[in-house]
């Protein structure tokens, strides 16, 4: 196979769909403290942002954002075609069991995501026990961080559908 046959074949590999979710409380994004939360003006800012740095790496992003945890759990349990999520669970870090256990359910690969270091508070998060990685403090950045992280993860073939059980 040629470099250009090769080249094209690649371009045309179906893409990693990673679902991105955000939890209680995300759509306050643009009105909280910009030392802790950055510069990103709204939860809309940031689905776009991931999108498109998802879109120039060949995944594709499907975000999904609830203030109410079954709504996140059902659109985990529906999702049959995604191989990984990214979640910021909001509000849900302390007491997201359900959404905790549909995630782990799903067998599917999930990296949480804070815009702060939340262990700087003395806080723990109930996801991170179960999650295949976490990243947090780095406001908006780390979920970039995170999605090429888990998409060369992905590819590399390191993680799977049924990597966590």
């Amino acid at each position: 196979m040629t470099t250009q046959e090769n080249s094209n074949s690649s371009r045309h590999a179906p893409a990693i769909r990673i679902g991105l979710l955000n939890g209680l409380n995300m759509t306050s994004l643009g009105r909280r403290d910009k030392n802790i939360y950055g510069t990103i003006g709204s939860l809309q800012e940031l689905e776009d942002l991931v999108c498109e740095v998802g879109a120039k790496i060949g995944v594709e992003v499907v975000p999904y954002h609830s203030n109410h945890e079954g709504d996140l759990v059902d659109f985990i349990e529906a999702q049959s075609n995604i191989d990984a999520y990214l979640i910021n669970p909001g509000g849900l870090w302390a007491f997201g069991e359900p959404t905790k256990l549909a995630l782990h359910q799903s067998r599917k690969p999930f990296v949480e995501v804070h815009f702060a270091n939340i262990y700087a508070t003395g806080h723990d998060s109930v996801f991170t026990s179960v999650a295949t990685g976490t990243v947090m403090g780095f406001r908006h950045f780390g979920y970039l961080g995170a999605l090429i992280a888990l998409a060369a993860e992905l590819r590399a073939g390191r993680l799977t559908t049924e990597a966590r059980v």
